[in-house]
């Protein structure tokens, strides 16, 4: 195991981030595609966990960029996220 910049860590979020939007995209279609997608179990099922993906999806975008940007010089003073 070899030992990273935080850079590069942020990096690794950034795909993981990219690999989220893409599952995120795959059951947006399929919700799209269900005849009754108000009503159904499937759809709400769905629903239920694109909501959790679009946190995720969220969180890991904002640690990828926190992480990217540790060292670069910032105006105000650092935070850490507020969950």
């Amino acid at each position: 195991m070899s030992n990273k910049t935080l850079r590069e860590l942020g990096e690794e979020y950034e795909k993981a981030a990219e690999q989220l939007k893409e599952i995120i995209d795959k059951k947006r279609k399929k919700l799209k595609g269900l005849k009754d997608s108000v009503c159904s179990n499937e759809a709400y099922e769905l629903k239920a966990q694109l909501h959790k993906l679009y946190a995720q999806h969220r969180e890991t975008q904002e640690i990828a960029e926190y992480l990217k940007s540790y060292y670069e010089p910032s105006p105000c003073p650092r935070q850490i996220f507020d969950y």
